[in-house]
């Protein structure tokens, strides 16, 4: 398995954004160092301080300058007009994988904020539709020369895209996948998804695990391939050297993001619109997500130590995953500490299994 962090650049109160942002270009770094395969975060407006980078576009590239190896993943680049026009998403694609060296990857999505939708005025009943047809601008863009378009949203006479990138015939194409639904249309369109829980558990993202690999079997690629990538989202993490340590600070961090996510964020969508129906399930689980142990136990959040991280990184490779994706966020130096550990502990043991000393440096205490 691949193994991918996920930071929003949560910056708490006390600090600065040009402080957190600083911090996370440093996790990058480590993350590197400790082997981990890629890093990413999303295209986030208006939610600060759970949610800070508003305009990753022009944070890769210092990023990419700071690094040598590790992937720069778009978590979310929210392809619905008027967020990003699809021509300028594919220009600073090209770019980005240009000043990296061939290491820029393409992740996508619709939005999953009122506060991002009603800002840039988007309506919130063609999200899906605006998103297909920016998704197969960009994919033009990168596959013919010249390309053109025209459709429901946009008329583009023939251009050619200018720069040119580094991968051929295009960065690997995702899409943030939250319901069975969108499972089967990353499917049909031959992306990977980034597949997250909703805080159901495992038997929800069985669900979608099996809906998605159904149905790449016919896909029809919207790209210049099929991406056959099921990447598993954590949402949070915290890893310590003591699980006892690991929910100390869940207890502090955990709510900060999960309790807007569960109790405004995604619901007030499902209220507005029947296009963002299955978000109003997260209602059924409002008082649960208030007991810890339960998140940790029955949902994708974990805090533990890297047994604990080990143990839940069988459980997606048992199912077919092919990535995980933590997203480690808030305290600096909580992160680092958490890069470290799963970078030496976890990761070696899914990729490099037959190097693994057994019982060696790491002793879990009590």
């Amino acid at each position: 398995m691949r193994f991918g962090f996920l930071s929003e650049a949560e910056t708490q109160p006390g600090t600065t954004h040009h402080r957190r942002y600083m911090e996370v270009v440093d996790e990058v770094i480590l993350a590197e160092e400790m082997g981990w395969d890629f890093f990413g975060t999303s295209e986030q407006h208006f939610i600060s301080p759970v949610a800070c980078v508003s305009a990753p576009e022009t944070f890769y590239p210092f990023i990419a300058a700071k690094t040598s190896r590790i992937k720069l993943r778009h978590m979310v680049v929210l392809l619905p007009f008027p967020f990003n026009h699809p021509i300028r998403v594919a220009e600073r694609l090209a770019t980005l994988d240009i000043v990296s060296n061939g290491r820029a990857e393409f992740g996508t999505g619709r939005a999953n904020t009122l506060l991002a939708l009603d800002g840039f005025s988007c309506p919130l009943d063609e999200t899906r539709a605006r998103w297909e047809e920016g998704l197969e601008i960009v994919m033009k863009a990168f596959l013919n020369d010249p390309f053109s378009h025209e459709g429901k949203y946009f008329k583009i006479p023939p251009r050619s895209l200018s720069p040119k990138g580094v991968q051929q015939p295009h960065p690997p194409v995702f899409m943030v996948a939250q319901s069975p639904e969108s499972h089967g249309v990353g499917a049909s369109k031959g992306i990977g998804v980034l597949s997250w829980d909703l805080y159901f558990g495992m038997d929800y993202v069985k669900k979608c695990y099996d809906v998605y690999r159904e149905g790449i079997k016919t896909a029809k690629p919207v790209g210049g391939y099929v991406n056959n990538c099921f990447s598993a989202v954590v949402l949070n993490s915290v890893c310590a050297e003591t699980t006892k340590d690991a929910m100390k600070v869940a207890k502090e961090a955990f709510p900060r993001f999960v309790t807007p996510v569960i109790e405004e964020l995604y619901p007030q969508l499902g209220h507005r619109s029947d296009s963002y129906g299955y978000t109003l399930q997260m209602e059924k689980i409002r008082n649960k997500a208030r007991d810890l142990d339960w998140m940790v136990n029955e949902t994708s959040c974990l805090a533990g130590d890297p047994d604990a991280f080990i143990k839940r990184c069988e459980m997606y490779q048992a199912l077919g995953a092919d990535e995980v994706v933590f997203r480690l966020d808030g305290n600096h130096e909580e992160i680092q500490r958490a890069l470290a550990l799963i970078g030496k502990y976890v990761i070696p043991r899914f990729t490099t299994p037959a190097g693994v000393i057994q019982n060696s440096a790491y002793t879990p205490v009590p």
